[in-house]
């Protein structure tokens, strides 16, 4: 139908598409405000399959899930996933916001990944689909 796109096309449609969404769209808006977790969540399962110029956009939850296990010493262990459900928490228990719903989508995949049990089917089901799509 569109033709190949490739999953460095699909995370550079949606940039563009959350650039459009921040300097207030026209008459076709693809971002609404509380979408934006999700297209970060759809940035972050392409990133892993692109090239290496955006492959560091999945290292945000290695990052998240470093930082947290810093703080082990105070409050005890932290495993994949309580980050996992933090990053759930935060992204959809706080009022929706541009830049930290974008930095917990494109966490978010990650983090349910490696947590994985229940936590990882969605994020495997959607990598598929997305990576069908993109291809």
């Amino acid at each position: 139908m569109f033709g190949a796109i490739g999953s460095g096309g699909m995370i550079l449609l949606i940039v563009v598409a959350l650039v459009v969404h921040k300097r207030g769209g026209g008459k076709l808006q693809p971002v609404k405000s509380h979408h934006v977790i999700y297209w970060g969540a759809a940035l972050g399962l392409l990133a892993a399959g692109a090239g290496q110029a955006l492959s560091q956009i999945g290292t945000v939850s290695t990052t998240i899930s470093q930082s947290l296990n810093a703080q082990s010493g105070t409050v005890g262990p932290i495993g994949a996933g309580a980050v996992a459900l933090i990053l759930i928490l935060i992204g959809f228990g706080t009022k929706p916001s541009m830049g930290k719903d974008l930095i917990v989508g494109v966490a978010l995949p990650g983090a349910l990944s490696t947590a994985g049990g229940l936590l990882a089917i969605p994020v495997t089901i959607l990598a598929s689909l997305l990576h069908g799509f993109g291809a």
